[in-house]
Order: C-alpha cells, then structure tokens, then sequence
C-alpha cells in the first residue's frame, strides 16, 4: 500500500486543497482531496475511472451536486430550514428555497479539512470542528472521516464525532459511481436493493411522514432491475431520475446495494450500518444546462449515488430514527463499498 500526497490548486479563498492517492496491491487508486474532504476518483489499475471526480481545486467550489463530498451536519433536507432541541429553536442557513439541504450553507463539503495519513493501514481520517457560529446547529462538534482501502477493492468510510451539547449529526458521501465507466449512460446499470419501502416526498423533496411499499412499482429494485428500465415506467419528463430515499432492510454482513455494469461484470456492493440510502441518478453537469434538451440528449446520465445515511429529515420525524447526538456521546458510522471484478 502506498500514498502519496499533492497539492490539488488554490481554492478562490487562498486555501490550498490537496490531493491524496492510496494505491493498492494491485495496483487501483483511491483519490481524495482535502477540500470537503471529498472522495475524487477510483482508477482501475487499466485506467478505467469509476467514480465521478472533479480534474482541478476550482470544481470543488460550491458546487450545487456535491460532487465526492462529505455531508453533514445532517444529510438531506430539513423542512424549513428549523428544528426544536431542548426546548430551543435552532434556524439553519437555507441553501434551497426554504430548506437546508445537506447541513445549510456552511456545510462539511464547504471547508478544507485536516488529515493524518497511515500508510501500513491503507486510510486517511480527515478531521475538522464545526461550531454553531458556523453552521447554526447546536455545540461544538469536532468531527472525522477515516476513508481506508485494501487490497481486496474496498474502500471503507467510517464518520465519528462528538459534541459539547446536544446536537444533530447524519453525516454520508455524496460520491457518484458507474461501473461501466464515467463516461457511459449510467441508465443501463443494473441496480439491486435491500428496499421494501422508500419515502413519500413533496415537490421539494421533503418527506411527508409516510413510507410507501416499493412492490410492483417503478422503485422496486429488490430483485433487481436495469435503471433506465424503471425510469421509463415512470412515465414521466424527458428528464425523469431517482432521487429519492430507500428504507433498508439491515442483514449484517450482506450488501444493502449492488450497482453492476452487465457488459464488463464489474460491481460495486455496499454495506452499511445505516437505515437507509437515497438512490440518485444523474450527470452533474446538468447544473449549467438546465431545462436543455438538446444537451441532455448529447450527455446522459452517466453516475449514481449511493448515499447512505438515516432517513431524510429524521428529526422532524422521529420514527425515521434517531439523529440526535447526546453532549459526550461518541457516534460513528461505517459503510464499505466493495469493487468487484475489476
């Protein structure tokens, strides 16, 4: 196992974010980059890239897909961007619409993150402090994402943090795969998962309490499906996608997902001790090329989150699970993708 450390570029606020590349026995590559303390790339010891990844600092740049970031304070959207704690009102900056999507506007994914390296162990651990003065959410919590990859293709996220007061934290990654190859219509992935219900949503995306059985509708990927397969039983725009919230079914030691490219056979299971994965389909470049169609026709879906975490907008919901993170409590959080095949 190696790792080797680079300067990325200059972010627009002076900071300098940096590149980290773990290289395997046999001979794939983990990048990560200190700025979001994000996930940039999986090549394959042949030079296919697997995961979506931003070539330069500049893309990491608030951008509004959250490409490889970490998440957090809370993943996904909380309603209103406002949630009661011990009696106490706490408002969050609203970063779409009325909500705070993905921890408000001063999120993880906004911040250059600190890092240790452990070459014998194959991991990194970023870390960094959020406070209220940053974020809006209760108590100083320093956090940690400790990414390690072996020489079996996997690659394994453990979040941990703690906090002075009681606060909130469901923390995820927002990195987007396709097995086939970035370049490639991610539509004709087959997806499986461990899913009997998923998320009634609003026109916003904020859950309406209610958890609807996935059989026999386009959400049911329990045996598995082709995506684009279920996406056109959606009957829906030019433009119709997933991005929606997938309660599962906890088997420890069996995959919770599995995204496989049929042509090349390669896969990537995941594992999780989460309750939940929201399943998103999309190509990231839509953000400046949005309601084109012509576009869209040129460059279709090509990447797929995974991104495992407890149910959206848990707190408003309780019966989602629990988000709330006691003062002195140490929590963590682990899940492993797999890559097979390769």
């Amino acid at each position: 196992m190696t790792i080797t450390v680079n300067e990325l570029g200059t972010m627009p606020n002076g900071e300098v974010a940096k590149q980290i590349v773990i290289e395997n026995a046999n001979g794939h590559k983990l990048g990560l980059v200190s700025w979001g303390a994000s996930w940039q790339f999986f090549q394959t010891k042949s030079g296919e890239e697997l995961v979506l990844a931003y070539k330069d600092a500049q893309g990491y740049w608030d951008h509004p897909y959250f490409l490889g970031n970490a998440i957090g304070r809370v993943a996904g959207r909380i309603d209103g961007a406002s949630f009661e704690l011990d009696g106490k009102t706490f408002n969050l900056k609203a970063n779409e619409g009325s909500n705070a999507l993905h921890g408000g506007a001063d999120n993880f994914a906004n911040r250059n993150w600190d890092f240790t390296v452990d070459e014998a162990a194959g991991s990194v651990t970023f870390t960094t402090t959020m406070t209220e003065a940053i974020d809006n959410f209760p108590g100083t919590m320093p956090t940690s994402l400790t990414y390690t990859f072996n020489d079996n293709d996997e690659v394994s996220l453990t979040f941990a943090a703690e906090s002075d007061e009681d606060t909130l934290y469901n923390p995820t990654s927002h990195a987007y795969f396709n097995p086939a190859g970035i370049d490639t219509d991610a539509r004709e992935l087959h997806l499986q998962l461990a899913s009997p219900r998923h998320l009634e949503f609003r026109a916003d995306q904020i859950p309406t309490g209610k958890l609807l059985e996935t059989a026999g509708t386009p959400f049911d990927f329990q045996a598995g499906a082709k995506i684009g397969d279920q996406i056109a039983k959606m009957n829906g725009a030019y433009d119709a996608k997933f991005d929606d919230a997938f309660e599962l079914v906890y088997d420890a030691g069996t995959p919770s997902a599995i995204l496989t490219d049929e042509k090349s056979g390669r896969a990537i299971e995941m594992t999780t001790d989460r309750n939940a994965v929201i399943f998103f389909i999309t190509n990231p470049a839509v953000a400046d090329h949005e309601g084109d169609r012509e576009w869209f026709d040129a460059n279709p879906y090509n990447a797929v989150a995974l991104e495992a975490q407890t149910l959206s907008d848990a707190i408003h919901h309780p019966e989602f699970g629990d988000i709330v993170l006691p003062a002195g409590e140490k929590r963590s959080y682990t899940t492993t993708y797999a890559f097979k095949n390769l």
